[in-house]
């Protein structure tokens, strides 16, 4: 009896210090330096394009949609607001306030996609906040991850890359010197919540997918194609009518979403790049077929975050290595005058509509 006891209590001795190692691992992990910078960069371009975007996808109509004299009364609009929710547009119903707060959170959105930034992070979040409370009837559905995962970016330092003075902040947070901070903790931390709700907002989405009798034949895509709420792709509801293609895409649909989060902790870098890559792609097609275009860049900004600095600094060189083997294989003549892709400028082509119109659902 004795024996048993002593070997059960070497057993927990064992097991807590393996515990307790691996949590020193990972604050060790926290505190050295800043991850995941540039998916942070990428999903801070991402949120202030879409939030220009949606407002200046109806200008046109803002007093109908959002004024103080909408359709969507500020008593009614109140009463849709939940617990925790607010909105600057119902402090006051004059007119020039509207037109204030509305111009405001246009040029906020472009400072914040411009230079990043905590304080820009925080006045960005209240300016999408209120714009989103003020009318609920127009949003799209990413509105509901954004309005979170800006929370998380709040904490991060989301400028160092693409933004002015990038290089010598990146160079500051990654100085082999550097000790370990607070702020890099609470970056770190931030960075792993937003990461840890998107897998789980894909991983819920396929799992309720599976049980979903359309999408369980495979004639999800079908339907979706023929709604008449969006700005539906007459190209798109074709290739949905093939029962081959349609089928397929359902199907492969629930894949993604249900492999996401396993993908994100797999080891092989390869395989975490292609479910991340395919999702976005749904996403651009989403946009492109669907016209949920805020919707669909949301969502990619949710999903640049998932990948690693590394795995961006692979396909970056992968990208120069075609690229490079490609300019080789041109005429002499034609090398100087092609620009390369990665300084030239790239042709111009049509836009498509931004999104369904808002006055549309009305």
């Amino acid at each position: 009896m004795t024996r048993r006891l002593l070997s059960a209590a070497g057993a927990c001795n064992a097991l807590s210090r393996f515990v307790l190692a691996g949590l020193d691992r990972f604050a060790i992990r926290l505190a050295c330096h800043e991850r995941r910078l540039i998916g942070l960069s990428l999903m801070r371009l991402v949120i202030g394009f879409a939030t220009i975007l949606y407002c200046l996808a109806d200008y046109s109509n803002r007093q109908f949609l959002w004024g103080p004299h909408a359709y969507n009364s500020p008593s009614t609009a109140s009463a849709q607001i939940p617990h925790a929710g607010f909105s600057l547009y119902l402090v006051s119903d004059s007119r020039a306030w509207f037109e204030l707060l509305f111009h405001a959170t246009i040029l906020t959105s472009a400072a914040f996609m411009i230079f990043g930034g905590r304080v820009l992070t925080l006045v960005q979040a209240v300016m999408m906040w209120s714009l989103h409370y003020r009318n609920q009837d127009l949003l799209e559905g990413g509105d509901n991850l954004a309005q979170i995962l800006i929370i998380f970016l709040t904490f991060t330092v989301s400028n160092a890359y693409f933004a002015p003075g990038a290089k010598k902040r990146r160079e500051r947070l990654l100085a082999s010197d550097r000790p370990p901070t607070v702020s890099t903790v609470l970056h770190n931390l931030a960075a792993f919540l937003i990461v840890f709700q998107t897998a789980v907002l894909y991983f819920a989405a396929g799992y309720w997918k599976t049980f979903g009798k359309v999408w369980q034949d495979g004639v999800a895509m079908y339907y979706i194609s023929r709604e008449t709420e969006f700005r539906m792709s007459a190209t798109f509801a074709h290739l949905m009518g093939n029962a081959y293609l349609g089928t397929a895409v359902s199907h492969a649909t629930i894949f993604m979403e249900l492999a996401f989060p396993f993908a994100l902790m797999s080891a092989r870098p390869w395989l975490r790049k292609a479910n991340t890559l395919a999702l976005e792609g749904m996403h651009l097609g989403i946009a492109a077929f669907m016209g949920l275009v805020c919707f669909g860049l949301l969502m990619i900004g949710a999903d640049c975050v998932c990948l690693r600095d590394d795995d961006y600094r692979s396909m970056w060189r992968r990208a120069q290595t075609r690229y490079a083997r490609l300019a080789t294989s041109w005429p002499p003549e034609t090398r100087s005058r092609r620009a390369s892709p990665l300084t030239g400028s790239a042709p111009r082509v049509s836009g498509s509509p931004l999104r369904k119109g808002a006055h549309d659902h009305v």
